[in-house]
Parts: structure tokens; C-alpha cells; sequence
């Protein structure tokens, strides 16, 4: 079960890694609002900084704190922090849980440091589903099809009333229903094949640090585990 305060705890936390000057990244999601929470705190406060928001939602929650937004460009992140849907003992993650995966990737991998911020059940042996995906609307049934041979059933997500959700692209947004991702490297590749695909919430070796809030407001520290 994850709580607020574990949540609040490790974005706060992760809000204590910004420098005055540094260019960040803003993630989505429910702990990730914490992180940006913190650095709108600490912005009132006399930290400058500039950030790029990988979704809308987290655009307008920076933007009424007084946090300065910018464009991404060339010169990247000095470092970006974003929740998880799960994370495996590598540090392998699925993302994608609010339907912002595509643009969370793209800042991820433009910082130069990417920390994850989650509660301990976040944490698992070995990463399963379901696994975001964001598919182009053009052809998006064979996409689904071509999507069914990597080895699980994917589906459309949908409101209350059965419509298709889009993420802030404008693109379909949808899952894959895999029980158990044993080969999370082989599926990324085979999903990156897939034309009509714009991005899957598999997001392996970039993450550089998590930092796991519990319900009594503690924060540890994890690095990917290592293999002899």
C-alpha cells in the first residue's frame, strides 16, 4: 500500500538534489507533484531554476508556484526526477501509469541524472504489467495486432463513457497485459520495431538513483543491485 506521506517524503527528498542555476526536469504523477511542491517552496525562497514538464498537468502545477518553464533544448538537464509504476532490483522501470510516458522518456533521457521517486511498493523482484503504450491513430488496430505478437494481449484505454484517452500528443494511449516481463531488454526491443508504436513505459538503464519514501516520513536510498 503506498500512503501520501511516503510519497510526500521521498519527493521532498529528491527536491533537496537541486542546485540554484541547475535546468530540471519535472515528472508526472502523484509523487512526483511532491517534488514539484518542494522546488515551487524553494523557488518563493530565492532558488532559481528553470524546468521542462513532461505533461501538462505538472506544467500548470509548476507554473502557479512561480517555477520558471522553458522549451527543451540542445543543452539538456542537469537532472530530471519522475515517479514509477515499478521498479525492479536494475533499477528497470514501467511508467506510464498517468499517460505521460512518451514525454517523461524524452526528459529522462536529455538529464544527465534521472532519480525516481516512490513508495516502497513500488518495488518488485521482477517487472510484469500492464505496460504503457502511446500509439499513433493512423492504423492504430494493426498497431494493437502487431502489438499482440510480443507476447500479451494490449488494449485501448478508455473514459467512463468508452471513449479512447490521448495523452497530451494527442496520441491513443493503452496497455499491455503481461503477468510476468522475464525479458524486459527483448521486449523493449521488440516494441521499438513496432512503426505504429510512439513510445512503451519500459524504461531501462537510465535510471541513476530511487529514492523510497515509508509511511513514517523516512527516505532510503537505492542504486541498482549488482550481478558477480
Amino acid at each position: 500500500m503506498s500512503s501520501d506521506r511516503a510519497k510526500e517524503a521521498a519527493g521532498r527528498a529528491a527536491a533537496r538534489l537541486v542546485r540554484d542555476g541547475m535546468r530540471i526536469g519535472l515528472g508526472t504523477g502523484s509523487t512526483a507533484h511532491w517534488f514539484i511542491v518542494a522546488v515551487g517552496e524553494a523557488v518563493r525562497a530565492g532558488l532559481r531554476v528553470q524546468a521542462v514538464t513532461s505533461s501538462e498537468a505538472s506544467a500548470t502545477l509548476a507554473a502557479g508556484l512561480g517555477i520558471e518553464l522553458v522549451d527543451l533544448d540542445g543543452r539538456g538537464l542537469d537532472l530530471a526526477v519522475d515517479g514509477a509504476d515499478l521498479v525492479d532490483p536494475a533499477l528497470r522501470l514501467v511508467k506510464g501509469g498517468w499517460g505521460a510516458e512518451v514525454r517523461e522518456k524524452v526528459v529522462a533521457a536529455a538529464a544527465r541524472r534521472f532519480v525516481v521517486v516512490a513508495d516502497a511498493g513500488k518495488l518488485v523482484p521482477e517487472l510484469h504489467g500492464p505496460v504503457p503504450v502511446e500509439i499513433l491513430r493512423f492504423g492504430a488496430e494493426a498497431t494493437l495486432a502487431a502489438l499482440e505478437a510480443c507476447g500479451a494481449p494490449f488494449s485501448l484505454r478508455l473514459d467512463a463513457a468508452g471513449t479512447p484517452k490521448v495523452s497530451d500528443s494527442g496520441n491513443l494511449l493503452g496497455d499491455g497485459h503481461f503477468d510476468v516481463i522475464a525479458d524486459p531488454e527483448g521486449l523493449a526491443r521488440r516494441l521499438d520495431a513496432i512503426p505504429g508504436l510512439v513510445g512503451h513505459g519500459l524504461f531501462l538503464g537510465m535510471t541513476d538513483l530511487v529514492l523510497v519514501g515509508d509511511d513514517q516520513g523516512g527516505v532510503r536510498e537505492v542504486v541498482a543491485a549488482r550481478t558477480l
